[in-house]
């Protein structure tokens, strides 16, 4: 992981609600944290290496994302994807009161970021 994208993580990273992180790579190498039980870094990898393909799925229909978010019962997962292909996920606690705009500010400077 690059230096800017380390500092990012360490400077904004854990947020309140926040369950984990987790980030793809352009060269689809993953790394993540878990700050609880509800997941593993192994799940946190199948998600990533899931959820970035289907984003790019939608490409075909005339569609390019660069933030995407699912909402499941416990959990919403935010998605950021860059143009070279790497991707930040934050998996949050979906309950009222857990919206946190400086999730929101994490993922936008993970999209402005020179490189990662």
């Amino acid at each position: 992981m690059k230096a800017a994208l380390q500092e990012l993580i360490d400077r904004n990273l854990p947020l309140p609600g926040m369950a984990a992180w987790g980030v793809r790579l352009a060269d689809r190498s993953c790394e993540s944290r878990c700050y609880s039980d509800w997941f593993t870094a192994a799940q946190i990898e199948q998600a990533l290496n899931r959820l970035g393909p289907a984003a790019d799925g939608l490409a075909s229909h005339g569609i390019k994302p660069t933030r995407l978010c699912w909402v499941f019962e416990h959990t919403r997962i935010h998605l950021a994807l860059r143009s070279d292909g790497a991707g930040l996920a934050l998996f949050v606690e979906n309950r009222p009161g857990v919206a946190n705009p400086k999730a929101e500010e994490v993922l936008e400077s993970f999209l402005l970021l020179p490189e990662v």
